[in-house]
């Protein structure tokens, strides 16, 4: 039985090790949610004609965004989105979304068609 203990320690322990990064690693909101997400925020705001920007093959990603809330860098959907108002001429998106990866709440957003003043 003695022998044993070594061995099963060491099974438990790699049980647990594989667990948390398994755990590290899951996405509790998906990137088709991100995008939803953000575009449903987008349309609240009366950006109506809001759509994923696709220009330059750019697709959402995984990204670290610093939230004020938290107080820290979270992990975060960057959501790209254009609208029928922006002008095409200037090559960006004219809305950028940072959508917890967590809690798919909206950490922060980059608005291309506000004006200063």
């Amino acid at each position: 039985m003695k022998k044993l203990v070594i061995p099963l320690i060491l099974l438990l322990l790699s049980i647990v090790l594989l667990g948390v990064q398994v755990l590290d690693n899951y996405e509790r909101v998906s990137k088709e949610d991100a995008e939803e997400i953000a575009l449903e925020d987008a349309k609240s705001k009366g950006y109506n004609t809001a759509f994923l920007w696709k220009e330059f093959d750019v697709e959402t990603r995984a990204v670290y965004v610093y939230s004020a809330d938290y107080n820290k860098d979270v992990r975060a959907w960057k959501v790209f989105l254009d609208t029928e108002e922006h002008p095409d001429i200037m090559n960006s998106p004219a809305l950028i979304y940072f959508i917890s990866v967590d809690s798919g709440e909206v950490i922060t957003t980059i608005n291309a068609l506000e004006k200063e003043g």
